[in-house]
């Protein structure tokens, strides 16, 4: 029989103290943030969370690979006819901001990842500290590196691969959600677009042809794509194509031969990187030559997945698209149904001065919580 340590909670309903529950959540969320975990640089953190899985579920019930921790403590129970569901969080943040304090303070956890995601690793954490309370579904947990990276790194996807998983019928992505439910998710593709010129001394233009000038056609094409909507129900998803990056490798004083443009097209649930990848060709034409240097493919909407529809009826939940990517579109590229619901704002992600309000911790770990009751 696997170890486990005391539970911190005594109500299986998921009625908490409300103080006692958002303080060990606040500290907790503070405490990850105050661990490196910078994309690339996530041993560190990756090796306490297994120390504390192991700690709290016993060491047969978890793997790792790479710095990505799985933890199931029910590995090797009986618990046919209950549904396996996933809860997921990655471990690692984009680069610190200067001058990001780390502190509890006006009701609100300041750190760099607060809310993208160490609120939801926090939440996490707490429901597996309760692991046997946990009864209307069997849990496990899925800690991963490298999220915030190229996708190539992306850690989750050797775990989906390992075979160490069960057979999952749902999972939740702990990514902030704005106390709401995301389902879906955008994908994307990044393209570097060359337009070609000739090249020549700055004093002599006339004798070549200046590739930023020829640009000019396709970038008023690019800059004048407009948004499409795209309905799923209530749901609207925004497509959009946009330049973030352009550059040419030429010293100041040469005209030059070619011009880069990063493209970034962010297509909604239903399509595909392929169609994504035509479209920007046809785009661009015969103005420039395109390369595809990432990809990810869309999530799809599972909104009212039977294994939630009540729950998200009781919680009160509402339900907003996810105009960005997330890993939600790795689960149901393998036919698992996933969804976004975690702690944290999500106009708090990436910024300077990052944090998280107690109150969605609170709110989150609450909703779960009751979900794995029912």
């Amino acid at each position: 029989m696997m170890s486990s340590n005391k539970s911190q909670s005594a109500d299986p309903t998921g009625s908490d103290d409300s103080a006692s529950i958002g303080d060990e959540l606040a500290r907790l969320t503070l405490a990850l943030c105050r661990m490196p975990s910078e994309t690339g640089a996530e041993k560190e953190i990756a090796d306490w969370v297994q120390a504390r899985c192991e700690a709290v579920a016993g060491a047969a019930g978890v793997g790792r690979i790479g710095n990505s921790v799985v933890c199931d403590p029910l590995r090797d129970a009986d618990t046919a006819g209950l549904p396996i569901v996933a809860l997921v969080g990655h471990l690692d943040t984009v680069k610190c901001a200067e001058g990001q304090p780390y502190e509890i303070a006006d009701g609100r956890v300041y750190g760099c990842g607060s809310s993208d995601m160490k609120a939801g690793v926090a939440v996490m954490l707490a429901l597996l500290d309760r692991w046997r309370e946990l009864k209307g579904a069997r849990p496990v947990w899925i800690f991963y590196d490298g999220e915030e990276g190229p996708a190539e790194g992306n850690g989750l996807e050797p775990v989906l691969n390992a075979g160490v998983l069960p057979p999952l019928d749902f999972a939740f992505i702990l990514e902030p959600t704005d106390r709401a439910l995301q389902p879906g998710c955008m994908g994307l593709i990044h393209a570097t677009v060359t337009v070609r010129g000739t090249r020549a001394h700055s004093a002599r233009p006339w004798q070549g042809d200046n590739a930023i000038y020829r640009a000019i056609p396709l970038l008023q094409r690019l800059r004048d794509w407009p948004r499409r909507e795209v309905r799923f129900g209530d749901l609207t998803f925004w497509e959009v194509m946009v330049v973030t990056q352009a550059g040419t490798d030429n010293s100041r004083n040469v005209v030059p031969g070619a011009l880069a443009l990063n493209v970034n097209f962010r297509f909604a649930p239903g399509s595909t990187a392929q169609a994504a990848e035509a479209e920007l060709r046809a785009l661009v034409g015969d103005d420039g030559d395109v390369e595809i240097t990432d990809r990810a493919p869309s999530g799809s909407v599972h909104a009212d997945h039977p294994l939630i529809a009540a729950w998200r009826e009781r919680e009160g939940l509402g339900v907003l698209p996810k105009q960005a990517w997330t890993d939600v579109a790795r689960f149901t590229t393998h036919d698992i149904a996933a969804v976004n619901f975690g702690p944290g704002e999500t106009a708090q992600c990436h910024q300077a001065g990052e944090w998280c309000s107690v109150g969605s911790l609170e709110h989150c770990y609450g909703a779960l919580r009751r979900f794995f009751a029912a």
